[in-house]
């Protein structure tokens, strides 16, 4: 029967085998951790440059044809045009006839929804 001490020396033996083979993992795991997060980076300013390429008037198809995929992460930005369109239309619809009664345009592209008269005190 084993002593004591031997068999710490042969567990100690073994954990140094182990211990030697994980070196190389752990290694690779910096390194890959490190390039993860330059990749995140990169992503950003991608995402950035594609949705510039696209308002410059490049098509996601064009893109697609010169190799650059359609970003995973697009920049969240509201446009400048977009809220004044929003704006105008809404002046436009409230000063449109004497009617309260206004449409509301559908998000699927169907026909609008006409909005219930109200009441008004007058």
């Amino acid at each position: 029967m084993p002593s004591a001490d031997e068999i710490l020396q042969k567990m100690r033996a073994l954990q140094e085998r182990r211990e030697v083979a994980a070196g190389p993992l752990v290694e690779i795991l910096a390194k890959r951790s490190r390039l993860l997060e330059q990749l995140a980076e990169l992503d950003e300013s991608y995402g950035k440059a594609y949705v510039d390429a696209e308002a410059a008037g490049w098509t996601a198809t064009e893109l697609a044809k010169l190799g650059a995929d359609e970003p995973v992460k697009r920049p969240r930005k509201r446009s400048r045009s977009a809220s004044k369109r929003t704006s105008g239309q809404t002046i436009a619809t409230a000063t449109a006839g004497n009617s309260p009664v206004g449409s509301i345009p559908s998000q699927d592209g169907s026909s609008p929804v006409h909005a219930a008269p109200t009441a008004t005190s007058g």
